[in-house]
């Protein structure tokens, strides 16, 4: 936008004028149009995706030790209500292909790093792989929110390594959405597009409290273990 002179300008001028800046805080930019992604997506997929894949990989050798040594004590356990080694002598371990849910995470995780790396590069995605990619991100949605959901009313117990995934997931996910709806690889408003896109640091911070207090609430009685 060419500099202008605002005491030049009409009213009516002045709030087209302010109406046009306030929009390219939210609206896509033309790298995003042509199918990249802004540094900022870049470096949250690439800090997210490395944060989760250290995550993932601390869960798969911390159940590679304890099938080692059934009755050692593992690092993770830190005492009755955070711990990892009840979850790996849970069902909810191999949901698929009798595989750690852990491996599954890691590959997901990894394959965030080298779009991140290659968007950071300058890539450039068609409109159909964001749109994949989005497809991808909520279902990492439900799986997360199932995994809460397991973890905190039906183990009752806190996994720090999960605890990283999701912390890493939440805002993952937010972003790319974001990022696609903003760009118009998935249909919505101009209103509900400035939403998400403006707001969404407040909607990641939001989904931690969420989570956060729900574990609070619902583990009540078990963080005596921990103070």
């Amino acid at each position: 936008m060419a500099d202008i002179d605002i005491d030049t300008l009409s009213d009516d001028e002045v709030e087209a004028y302010i109406a046009e800046a306030e929009s390219k805080k939210w609206k896509a930019s033309e790298r995003e149009l042509a199918g990249g992604a802004s540094f900022e997506l870049s470096i949250v997929m690439l800090a997210t995706g490395l944060a989760g894949m250290w995550a993932s990989f601390s869960l798969v050798t911390a159940e590679r030790a304890m099938l080692q040594n059934p009755g050692g004590k593992l690092s993770c356990d830190l005492n009755p209500l955070i711990g990892c080694s009840g979850f790996f002598n849970s069902d909810y371990n191999t949901l698929f292909f009798g595989a750690p849910n852990a491996l599954f995470g890691l590959m997901f995780f990894s394959g965030v790093v080298a779009l991140g790396l290659a968007l950071l590069g300058g890539a450039r995605l068609p409109s159909w792989m964001w749109r994949l990619l989005s497809l991808g991100m909520a279902a990492a949605a439900v799986w997360i929110l199932w995994f809460q959901y397991t973890s905190i009313f039906v183990e009752g117990a806190l996994c720090p390594y999960c605890i990283v995934t999701w912390a890493a997931a939440i805002p993952l996910i937010v972003h790319v959405l974001a990022r696609s709806f903003g760009a118009g690889h998935l249909p919505a408003g101009d209103g509900a597009r400035r939403i998400l896109v403006k707001g969404r640091w407040w909607l990641v911070a939001a989904v931690y409290l969420a989570v956060a207090l729900v574990a609070v609430v619902a583990l009540w009685d078990k963080w005596e273990y921990v103070f």
